[in-house]
């Protein structure tokens, strides 16, 4: 394909759309502390070294191609890049989920902080576990996968050939796998405040003159640190396991959809 013309500079934007969309849904990519032109300079970055290793049949540009063509591969070229971004945003749904099970049983559901990766408000241990496992995923060198991932996906995805729809069945199955494995971090700290919550209703029946909410809000509290000083050093090895099982899912979906 001949450099700077109309053809490569086609096939150039569809990478592009195709990149820039999974930026903009991709975790850590998508942080709102980097600031939009900063993620549109590297968007465009990437594409054109993108588009000097990949194969030329795979961005092949028909000749008779025209407005409904270039329409329909942008649209297809956004799915499938927002379906690599949301691999990872559901898995980090999943590990935000759990701290926000926690803040809800430790009382601390009600302590609200803004979030560095999305600049809205969340709960403290939310945030925490959030913090967390981007730097886990930057340790283990999770960004470079998602690049890796991203540019296999035009390999094994030709531009305009990509049967999007398959995807949909396949996102709800990691949607219920993560919502299980949010559960299951937040588990230790759901079954002692359940315990915990049972002796308090036995207590507040044996002793009804005691202002039991008074009492309950500090033990939880005091209980949900100490939970939270023992699970700490494990939930590193936690997280990489699961952002081990993000990548097979991102290979997953880019054999579905191709």
């Amino acid at each position: 394909m001949q450099l700077l013309s109309i053809k490569y500079i086609l096939a150039t934007f569809l990478i592009f759309v195709r990149v820039s969309s999974m930026i903009m849904t991709a975790p850590f990519f998508n942080s709102a502390s980097f600031p939009r032109r900063v993620k549109i300079y590297f968007a465009i970055i990437t594409s054109l070294l993108l588009s000097f290793v990949i194969p030329g049949e795979q961005v092949l540009i028909p000749e008779e191609s025209g407005l409904p063509f270039l329409a329909t591969a942008i649209f297809l070229e956004a799915l499938v890049g927002v379906a690599l971004g949301l691999v990872g945003q559901l898995v980090f749904a999943g590990i935000d989920m759990a701290g926000r099970l926690i803040s809800l049983k430790i009382t601390l559901s009600f302590a609200q902080i803004v979030n560095t990766m999305t600049q809205q408000k969340t709960d403290i241990v939310g945030n925490l576990f959030t913090m967390l496992a981007v730097l886990v995923f930057l340790l283990i060198d999770g960004d470079k996968v998602y690049i890796n991932a991203l540019a296999r996906s035009f390999e094994v995805i030709p531009v305009n050939q990509a049967q999007v729809q398959l995807a949909g069945p396949f996102m709800l199955e990691v949607a219920n796998y993560l919502f299980i494995v949010g559960v299951q971090i937040a588990a230790p700290f759901l079954i002692v405040l359940f315990l915990l919550d049972l002796s308090l209703a036995i207590f507040a029946r044996v002793m009804p003159q005691a202002n039991i909410m008074f009492i309950a809000i500090p033990i939880k509290l005091g209980l949900g640190f100490t939970l939270l000083t023992f699970v700490m050093p494990y939930l590193p090895d936690a997280f990489e396991t699961l952002f081990q099982r993000l990548f097979d899912f991102m290979a997953e979906v880019i054999g579905v959809i191709a």
